[in-house]
């Protein structure tokens, strides 16, 4: 069935590159070449052998992404001999894109689209190059009409759902070598469903809090980038600091949030639970050293584009 899925995933990218390519969907050909990769991966994991199921009855789907919420031990040990993630994936990319599209329209595409443009053209890769500020200028009009064609939007929910297969695919990887490296039993689908599986609630919960949030705030005092980013969630230390004056300590902490620590906890509960052999030291070991490198990350890209937190 996954190997179906992939197949079918990497032929709706290829269509998508060619509406991108005539203009039915202005601006997706990003988005079709995300689904083609993201489609060699899944074919690419059917290939790869699951675990013995020991007569280990595997838990409903349902049960599955209740239970991860509500009792993540038992769950993960589950999914040690029935590894899964694609309905989770799924989940996690409709009720993002249903936050997507409140965003722009309680923000309106223009005004997204205009900043966005606005603070390219302030960056220090810009600010210098009179020919890059005409180019850009001259793409404003078919921008702000991208980011109001539903046939691109509905485009941007496949390529959403393939970058989400692709990341977890990427850390799957990393966190099966650092179990390997540390003496414990890893199968890579197992890595595979626990990632996923760990990133699920803090998604969900992520997406449900960033709507309420949007409708009771004020959309004028909404940040137009940082809004979508999580940054309507106020879980974390990052309104000691103004964005605009230090954008890289708003980014360190808002990475010392309370649902980074709750992802923190889950991910390596999982590793644990659905490996075996893997001690709880080297699950958080590993947790925590992805963390951190997607902070430093984080802090060196508000470095960068130090322009685009203001």
């Amino acid at each position: 069935m996954n190997r179906l899925a992939g197949i079918g995933l990497a032929a709706i990218g290829v269509l998508i590159i060619l509406a991108g390519v005539l203009k039915v969907a202005p601006g997706a050909t990003g988005s079709g070449v995300w689904a083609i990769f993201a489609g060699i991966v899944i074919i690419g994991l059917s290939f790869i052998k699951g675990p013995d199921p020991e007569d280990t009855p595997r838990e409903s789907t349902a049960s599955t992404l209740t239970g991860v919420i509500f009792s993540p031990g038992e769950t993960f040990r589950n999914l040690r001999r029935h590894p899964r993630w694609m309905v989770a994936v799924i989940i996690m990319t409709i009720v993002s894109t249903i936050f997507t599209s409140l965003f722009f329209y309680r923000l309106t595409p223009e005004r997204i689209t205009n900043f966005t443009l606005d603070k390219t053209l302030e960056s220090s890769f810009v600010a210098g190059n009179e020919e890059a500020k005409k180019q850009i200028e001259s793409q404003r009009p078919d921008a702000i009409a991208v980011a109001k064609n539903p046939v691109t939007r509905a485009a941007g929910s496949v390529g959403l759902f393939s970058q989400y297969t692709v990341a977890i695919a990427i850390l799957a990887a990393v966190f099966f070598l650092f179990v390997l490296v540390m003496g414990g039993k890893l199968n890579y689908i197992q890595a595979f469903a626990a990632t996923a599986y760990a990133w699920f609630p803090v998604s969900i919960i992520r997406s449900v809090l960033s709507t309420i949030v949007l409708f009771i705030k004020d959309p004028n005092q909404i940040h137009p980038l940082l809004g979508q980013q999580g940054g309507l969630i106020s879980d974390n230390l990052s309104f000691l600091v103004t964005p605009s004056q230090s954008p890289a300590l708003y980014t360190l902490l808002g990475g010392l949030s309370l649902i980074s620590f709750y992802w923190l906890w889950l991910n390596a509960t999982g590793l644990k639970e659905t490996g075996e052999r893997v001690t709880s030291g080297s699950a958080w070991i590993s947790t925590i050293t992805v963390w951190i490198i997607g902070i430093l990350l984080g802090v060196a890209m508000a470095f960068m584009f130090p322009s685009f937190m203001s």
